[in-house]
């Protein structure tokens, strides 16, 4: 919500600037473009004075005197006057500065007419008399002569600087001459200036128009700017509560999973003494039946001692032969306890081991047992892919799997009962054919505490506790698919050689 706060109001500011620049823009621009518009409209107002200005000297000035005025005494002093004041009156009349006549002679220009300021009559200083010379006469002026052609020019002589237009003219008699009009520069800048000031009170009053929309903007845009602050500072409170709630609530469910982990690794190692437990009085039938000959060869060696003794045919040499057998079968003995112990022992480090030599260790110790139920086992392991496990965790793994399989051929009573294991790439495969596992119990026999078989003292842990080992243990895959006569239980470990 913040976030959209904040956007709009960066948005509306964007906006507000962007508005403010273009007014300002659009208003320089329009004011160049006023400026010029005016400055064209005057000059065109200023060169239409100036032409009609000059068209109208043929109503001052009859046209026999420019057929006259084609030398110095050629028009008295007094016609020379009279012209002066009637062009000056004319002048002052137009709002123009000056209005003259030239005629050109020798290559030279001569004035033949021209009109005077107030102060010049006044002071009688500075008049422009018949046929004075006009030394300063411009390019442009001669040019007018040349292709007798209308011409403008803005220029500067002893008189000032002035907008003049020349205007060349005929005669009845076709005599030539040109009709100069002056406005001063001075009179145009006036109207320039005022101009420049319009433009510029009104900038000015848009500029002030703006600034007063901008402080109202600025005033509106704090108010918001506090709202959204405070509406953050609000946010960010419940925020804060919630991220300590959270906080709270997460230290709590740690706690609690904590908990429940070692509630979990407490039962899973109690299962796995149960599951101990459980094997224990298999491996003492085992035991048994591993014992079962040394014993009775320890036995009837010792019958033998005594009846040789009885009848004194006991002599020091076959004393010592059957004492050398009694203790073959007693060392043959604490082999198997030591064999059995081994298994039982627990490690807390992984080794590196093959399948084959931990099949071999759990064969040697379940063949018996299987022999004395007409079980045969085939064990087709003859290759040595090392696997990285704790060893004798996989060994009763492996031990549950045979021992399930050997109590279901036993309770279905197959007729010559099979167990095979054998290995495909990195899966050691347990095979029976006990018939397989009914479906609507095959996703549940590795279930805590379930259990098919009929013995009242089964506990239902072994193919559970083998599924621990395997998969969290050592990080592999357990799982049961039926054949065409029994049931596969696939053990899936990484290889070293993988």
């Amino acid at each position: 919500m913040i976030e959209i706060l904040l956007k709009n109001y960066r948005i509306k500011n964007g906006v507000a600037i962007g508005f403010v620049l273009l007014v300002l823009f659009s208003s320089i621009v329009n004011s160049y473009i006023n400026y010029n518009m005016s400055r064209d409209i005057l000059y065109k107002n200023i060169d239409a004075i100036l032409k009609g200005s000059a068209l109208n000297i043929e109503f001052l000035i009859s046209e026999d005197f420019f057929d006259k005025a084609i030398s110095k005494d050629a028009i008295s002093n007094s016609k020379d006057l009279e012209n002066i004041l009637k062009l000056s009156k004319y002048a002052k009349n137009m709002g123009i500065t000056y209005i003259y006549t030239m005629t050109q002679k020798d290559n030279k220009i001569y004035f033949t007419s021209s009109s005077a300021t107030d102060e010049e009559l006044r002071t009688k200083n500075n008049l422009t008399r018949y046929f004075d010379e006009y030394s300063e006469a411009t390019p442009l002026l001669k040019n007018v002569l040349k292709n007798g052609k209308i011409a403008y020019e803005e220029s500067t002589d002893r008189w000032g600087s002035f907008r003049t237009i020349f205007i060349p003219l005929k005669t009845k008699n076709n005599t030539p001459y040109i009709v100069g009009v002056d406005i001063s520069i001075t009179y145009i800048q006036t109207f320039l200036n005022n101009i420049i000031k319009n433009i510029v009170i009104t900038q000015l009053v848009i500029l002030a128009v703006l600034i007063v929309l901008g402080l109202f903007f600025i005033n509106i845009s704090r108010k918001e700017l506090a709202y959204i602050q405070k509406v953050k500072s609000k946010l960010d409170e419940e925020i804060a509560l919630k991220t300590k709630k959270l906080k709270d609530l997460n230290s709590f469910l740690e706690q609690r999973v904590k908990e429940e982990v070692e509630k979990n690794r407490k039962k899973e190692q109690q299962l796995l003494h149960q599951n101990r437990l459980a094997q224990m009085g298999e491996l003492l039938a085992m035991i048994a039946h591993h014992w079962r000959q040394p014993l009775t060869a320890i036995s009837a060696t010792s019958g033998n001692i005594k009846l040789k003794a009885n009848t004194g045919r006991l002599d020091k040499e076959l004393a010592i032969k059957l004492s050398d057998k009694i203790t073959n079968y007693a060392q043959g003995l604490s082999k198997i306890v030591d064999e059995f112990r081994t298994f039982f022992k627990s490690t807390d480090k992984k080794e590196v081991v093959s399948y084959k030599e931990l099949v071999d260790s759990v064969v040697g110790i379940v063949k018996y047992s299987l022999e004395d139920e007409n079980v045969r086992l085939i064990n087709s392991v003859d290759k040595d892919r090392k696997i990285d496990v704790y060893p004798n965790e996989l060994k009763q793994a492996i031990l549950n799997i045979i021992t399930n399989a050997k109590e279901i051929l036993i309770q279905r009573d197959i007729q010559n009962p099979l167990i095979e294991i054998k290995i495909d790439n990195n899966r050691l495969i347990i095979k029976d054919n006990a018939g397989g596992v009914a479906k609507e119990i095959i996703d549940k026999i590795f279930d805590p505490y379930f259990s098919t078989k009929d013995e009242k003292n089964n506990i239902g842990l072994g193919l559970y506790m083998s599924k621990i080992i395997v998969e969290k243990h050592c990080n592999g895959k357990l799982y049961v698919k039926n054949v065409d006569d029994g049931a596969e239980f696939i053990i899936e470990l990484d290889s070293i050689e993988d």
